[in-house]
């Protein structure tokens, strides 16, 4: 859970994106018992306490202990209400995770998880969300998504998880039933309010550049050991925002996965006796969640949330993390040398898949939403110029050595006279007489096609992205130029 720098606009302003605006409910304080449960029902620790305003109910005091549950539980009086999503056995819930005051972009979303609870199964599902990915905000053009939150706090104090929230359902073609949102400070201390929480670390790693959050740019040099480890709220936020360290736990992709044991690791540490039983952790936590933690959960939904809880089976939980592996429906990039997450062939469907069958836990989505391409296949003599569209060294040699092994021939390697090309280029330079050949490397590049008409109207195996003249290549003797573009680095790097 890691702050950035305030994001700036990517690309021109488009279509609009975030219409709805749900207003958050006033709960009062003692309701925050009963949110703890509703902290870790979906998303098995997503469901996270509820902020805001006291209404006119008094503050539970320590020495009401766990007859507290009763007599709220006497409270609800309506039993035949259903949850929103109830009645189509899909409860979504999405969780932001905001720096908030004293931290650099204090309304930035360092975390987005969208979670999925079924009541028919007890299954529950997460989807993390990269926060590089970019989305269209109105009036706003293209930026992070963890940007969505914060300038709708901007233009409008309290609407950001309405926003949030919107977004979501655009990419994911879910709706999002409620939302919670929980600063750092807020995740810290409930940690510490339960009594610090176990993790098995997987992968043993030490960052050097863990950030200090003094307003001075420091940095302290952090470690993990492989193993179970018992963490107070500190050392668990550390762990959870790690952005830079080794041994493959540098990625935001990592970070995700490691936010997910850390709830996980909550919602059981939450709902142990040594929890519920205790009035004083239960007041600590009350006190905790009213300060720092935001939703739109009522009373009598977190009441009705709560006897979900214990039916809930960890070992059903499907955990994924939306990252830009080889086979992802993502890809990195670089638009205006900032690094980025798009969708593929700019289309959200395959996320929509994924969100759609989210209680699946084999690979059976995966294999539906985005395949690798096989490799592409060559008759011989034909002859390819590959150039690096990219500051990043051995994208060209990379590419010739995989395009050799498939049968092609190279006849030149070289670098770009342009470095900044955001996605792969192919030139056709036959006329469309190797049709076949240009479509399997259109495919396995992810690459746009450029033909010259010529080229087009005498092919019906190619559909290209554009038609003109190609760059001169006189003397070169080439079927086609290649120049591999940033998203070339998700299968030539991989």
């Amino acid at each position: 859970m890691m702050q950035e720098e305030q994001e700036t606009n990517l690309l021109p302003k488009s279509s609009p994106m975030l219409s709805e605006r749900a207003a958050r409910a006033k709960i009062g304080s003692f309701t925050k018992l009963v949110s703890i449960g509703a902290i870790v029902l979906v998303a098995a620790g997503a469901f996270a306490s509820t902020k805001i305003a006291r209404t006119t109910a008094e503050e539970p005091q320590a020495s009401t202990g766990f007859s507290l549950f009763s007599s709220l539980r006497r409270l609800v009086v309506a039993p035949d209400k259903a949850l929103n999503g109830e009645d189509s056995d899909r409860i979504n819930v999405l969780l932001l995770g905001i720096g908030g005051a004293g931290h650099d972009g204090p309304e930035l979303t360092d975390t987005m998880v969208f979670a999925s609870y079924k009541p028919s199964t007890n299954q529950v599902g997460m989807i993390s969300v990269p926060r590089d990915l970019t989305v269209n905000i109105p009036n706003y053009g293209y930026r992070k998504i963890n940007a969505v939150n914060a300038i709708a706090e901007m233009n409008e104090s309290g609407s950001g998880m309405a926003a949030a929230a919107s977004t979501i359902h655009d990419i994911l073609g879910q709706t999002v039933n409620y939302t919670v949102k929980v600063d750092f400070q807020g995740f810290e201390e409930i940690i510490d309010d339960v009594g610090g929480v176990d993790v098995y670390v997987d992968t043993s790693f030490t960052d050097s550049m863990y950030p200090l959050d003094d307003g001075e740019g420091h940095t302290e040099e952090i470690s993990f050991t492989q193993g179970w480890t018992t963490m107070n709220g500190k050392t668990a936020l550390k762990y959870a925002r790690s952005r830079h360290g080794g041994n493959g736990e540098g990625s935001d992709y990592a970070r995700a996965a490691r936010q997910q044991k850390i709830l996980l690791a909550l919602k059981d540490k939450a709902l142990s006796l040594n929890v519920l039983l205790n009035p004083a952790k239960l007041n600590k936590i009350i006190s905790t969640v009213r300060n720092n933690v935001s939703t739109n959960i009522s009373i009598w939904e977190m009441m009705r949330l709560a006897e979900y809880i214990p039916k809930i089976n960890r070992e059903s939980m499907v955990l994924r993390v939306l990252d830009t592996s080889p086979g992802s429906p993502l890809y990195a990039t670089k638009i205006n040398d900032v690094f980025v997450t798009l969708p593929r062939n700019e289309d959200w469907s395959d996320l929509k898949l994924i969100a759609a069958n989210i209680f699946e836990k084999n690979d059976a989505v995966t294999s539906q939403v985005a395949a690798l391409p096989a490799k592409p296949t060559a008759t011989d003599g034909v002859r390819i110029e590959i150039q690096n569209g990219t500051t990043t060294t051995g994208l060209a040699a990379r590419t010739a050595e995989l395009l050799e092994s498939s049968g092609f021939t190279i006849a030149i390697v070289s670098n770009a006279d342009v470095r900044n090309y955001p996605k792969t280029m192919i030139f056709d330079y036959t006329n469309g007489k190797k049709a076949e050949e240009l479509a399997s490397l259109q495919k396995y590049l992810d690459a746009d096609v450029v033909m010259t008409p010529q080229g087009y109207l005498s092919s019906d195996a190619v559909v290209p992205d554009s038609l003109g003249s190609v760059p001169d290549r006189t003397g070169s003797d080439i079927d086609f130029l290649i120049i591999i573009g940033e998203n070339g680095m998700n299968l030539v790097m991989n």
